[in-house]
């Protein structure tokens, strides 16, 4: 019923955006139909022929991050409004389409409501992750930002803001679902996010941000390759583990992230922690630190980030030595175990960031990525003699219109 309902929500919302877009192309005078847009261009090159990263191989690419977005921001009220957003992305991982569709309620200048599909709050620049004219990667760092495999929810989210002795404070809570295929550890999968809830607080004072999140929900993802050694473990009355194999249960995020900002310098960190119910989803410890320079037109800067994976104890109650079925049933289990995907891996990145325009910026940055044998840390090894080190070059245009 809720995910329905949520359904209605933004079919609704949907119609009536291109109602009003339909008025807007056909009355060019409406002031309250604002479209703007952005688009990035990146060429990338992966320094290695064993190996792929995020897509990137040894050749110059252009299909991996170059998007483009038009936004449409309706004002139905002095306090009501309508926002969509339509984004095509070059790269296989993500979907092209609608992207944002919500309603935005102020019922007064200090607070908010937002009731739609709209972009789950993660991180410091979840808002802002396609927008590559608002950081300045040209790749946000990736031990910490591809910890997360869904970008955006549908459902309602409340926020209240107000100022104590010059101490801004933002509070937000939200509540919805996520429900469609994702990829994670390179491999496309069926997720069903239930009653994703979560509650954000951020303090601004003077050049100082401080932000804490903490996210839960009760994901059921679909794992069919393990789905049928299940049954035969269920059916053979090891129930426990085959319960063990499921990817369904609870899982709670946690988040952390600070900055210090001025006009010459800046300095910015991130720490995120994912926990798991299931025994095959892995609890992940994630962070980055980033310091750059500012000399306008140009920023330089330099990411360290690290993450590291684990899972939990297996569960298995097979015992051996009694047949060549039940030994066998006990050496997949713990096969199943022992190749299950993991993600420990560094990374040392630099740049330079031109503002070209106060629209346009080009950026230029070299990043080196170091894994664990066995770590896939994004990695797609075509030889197994890959010593898993690679530098990543790229080139962006990214544009705000």
């Amino acid at each position: 019923m809720k995910i329905l309902l949520l359904k209605y929500i933004n079919t609704f919302s949907f119609l009536t955006l291109l109602l009003f877009s339909h008025s807007a192309l056909c009355n060019p005078v409406n002031e309250k139909l604002e479209f703007s847009g952005f688009a990035r261009v990146v060429l990338g090159y992966l320094d290695e022929s064993d190996a792929t990263y995020l897509g990137y191989d040894d050749n110059l690419s252009l299909s991996q991050q170059s998007l483009i977005a038009i936004q449409a921001d309706y004002q139905i009220l002095d306090n009501l409004s309508l926002t969509g957003q339509v984004i095509g992305h070059s790269g296989k991982e993500r979907d092209s389409g609608v992207e944002w569709l919500y309603l935005t309620y102020n019922p007064n200048r200090f607070s908010q409501i937002k009731v739609g599909r709209q972009r789950t709050p993660f991180f410091n620049y979840s808002d802002v992750i396609d927008v590559g004219f608002s950081y300045p990667w040209i790749t946000l760092p990736q031990q910490v930002y591809s910890s997360v495999f869904f970008s955006t929810f549908d459902g309602i989210l409340a926020g209240y803001e107000w100022n104590v002795n010059g101490v801004v404070i933002n509070a937000e809570a939200f509540w919805g679902s996520f429900n469609g295929d994702v990829v994670a550890s390179g491999n496309e999968v069926d997720a069903n996010i239930n009653d994703l809830q979560g509650a954000i607080l951020s303090l601004t004072y003077d050049n100082f941000n401080f932000r804490t999140a903490y996210h839960r929900t009760d994901a059921f993802i679909g794992l069919d390759n393990l789905d049928e050694f299940r049954n035969i473990l269920d059916f053979s009355g090891f129930t426990q583990s085959a319960e063990s194999l499921s990817a369904d249960g609870e899982i709670e995020f946690f988040q952390i992230g600070a900055s210090y900002e001025n006009l010459d310098y800046f300095v910015r960190t991130e720490i995120t922690n994912i926990k798991a119910e299931s025994l095959v989803v892995p609890t992940i410890d994630s962070f980055f630190i980033a310091a750059g320079y500012n000399f306008f037109p140009y920023t330089s800067y330099i990411s360290y980030g690290k993450t590291n994976s684990s899972y939990g104890d297996p569960i298995n109650e097979i015992p051996l030595g009694i047949n060549d079925q039940l030994n066998a049933l006990s050496f997949g289990y713990d096969l199943v175990f022992s190749q299950l995907p993991y993600d420990s891996s560094e990374s040392i990145t630099i740049g330079t960031r031109w503002d070209w325009k106060s629209n346009i910026a080009i950026k230029v940055e070299a990043t080196w990525i170091q894994t664990e044998q066995g770590s896939t840390a994004n990695f797609a090894v075509l030889n197994p003699e890959f010593d898993r080190k690679a530098p990543l070059y790229q080139l962006a245009l990214e544009w705000v219109f």
